[in-house]
Parts: structure tokens; sequence; C-alpha cells
């Protein structure tokens, strides 16, 4: 493996969780592994929509990728706060999809919550590279199950750099956004949408159930 400095330079190292190094794109103090101090200067309303995003966008590229959505849910900002910490932090929400048609597919799903925050963020001028850095410690679950899958993938190493599957999930995000938000305002209202549902909003067809996934499908 040969490092190629350019990419070596779009990850910071400034975080660790677990005493393992935790790469951003961005530079930031490690205050730990909870996105509540990256992010706490938010409103409520503002992180609810912005876990809403990151959801819709799996469910999205879900649907662009012919899996098949069981459901997508959030948890509000409020009941968050009373939530006990753990060390791999507290999940806002979930997609539950299955039978994804190959890897790339996956990986893209995978990518695309964190992406469509720092989108959201941009968008609505409230980025900041410290809010960044709390997006993406929001998306720790994401990132190591596609490590745990890809471990030839690292950060800055070579060309197998986690910046492909960001470049991958923004232009997936770029040419699905209105559905995004579409889904991202249904799901902040509701907090539960079955695939179903969200295929309608999004206006794409919802996959077909794997034959070996233990869910049950959904309306």
């Amino acid at each position: 493996m040969t490092t190629n400095p350019e990419l070596a330079a779009m990850w910071h190292d400034d975080i660790t969780i677990n005493g393992q190094p935790y790469p951003t794109r961005h530079a930031a103090p490690d205050y730990g592994a909870s996105t509540e101090v990256y992010r706490g200067d938010l409103a409520d309303q503002q992180r609810d929509q912005m876990c809403a995003i990151h959801e819709s966008a799996h469910a999205v590229a879900a649907l662009v990728g012919h899996a098949y959505i069981h459901y997508a849910k959030i948890a509000t900002t409020a009941v968050l706060k009373t939530a006990a910490p753990s060390d791999s932090g507290i999940p806002g929400g979930n997609v539950f999809a299955c039978n994804f048609s190959d890897g790339q597919d996956l990986a893209v799903f995978l990518g695309a919550g964190e992406r469509a925050e720092d989108r959201w963020l941009r968008q609505n001028d409230l980025w900041t590279p410290r809010r960044a850095v709390g997006v993406e410690l929001g998306a720790y679950g994401d990132r190591r199950e596609f490590l745990a899958a890809n471990p030839h993938f690292g950060f800055g190493a070579d060309h197998n750099d986690y910046r492909v599957v960001h470049d991958l999930a923004d232009q997936l995000i770029a040419q699905h956004w209105d559905a995004i938000t579409a889904v991202a305002d249904a799901l902040a209202t509701r907090l539960h949408l079955t695939g179903g549902q969200i295929a309608r909003i999004a206006d794409l067809p919802n996959g077909t159930h794997s034959a070996t996934c233990t869910g049950t499908p959904a309306a």
C-alpha cells in the first residue's frame, strides 16, 4: 500500500473513539465521541430535521439501489437528551432495508446519511467545521458497518479511501435531493414511515423482500 499525501491531507485524526482514531474531513478539538458538543448549539427542531434528512437519505439510497425498505424511524432530540449515553453513541434513527443489488449500492446507502446532513447544513447557512464534525460522528455506526465488510478501505492511504464512499453518496444525493427532502419532511412529523409510504413519497419503487431476511415485509 502506498500512501497518497493528497488523500491523507483530507482527513484529520483529532478525535478518538474507544482509543482508536476517528478520521474526520475537518479539524476539531477532541470533545469526545458525543455529537452533542459539536452540534449542541443548534435548536432542537433543526437537529430533528437533520436526523430526518440523515435517515431519509439512507432510505432513498436504498430505493435507488433496488433494495427493499421495511421502515424508517427517528427519535426526537428531546427524547434523545433523556437517553443514557454509551460508548457507541445514542442512535437517533434507523432505516431497516434488505436485498441490496450489489456492494456499491450498499456503500452509497451507508454513506448517504452523513453527506445529506452536511448538504442540509450548507443549504441552510448553518454549516461550520465543528458542526460538520458532529455530523461525521453521528455516522459512527454507518462507517463501522462499511469498514467491517470492507477492511481493505481506510482513510488517506490509497485509492481504497473512504472519500470514494462520500463522493458516490454525494452524486446520488444531488440527483435525488427533492425526494430526500420530501421524505424527511414526512419523517420529521410522523417519526415512523413504512417502506411503502417512503416509496410513494419518493416516487420510487420499493424493491423485493429478500427470502433470507428475518424481517416481516411492510405494507
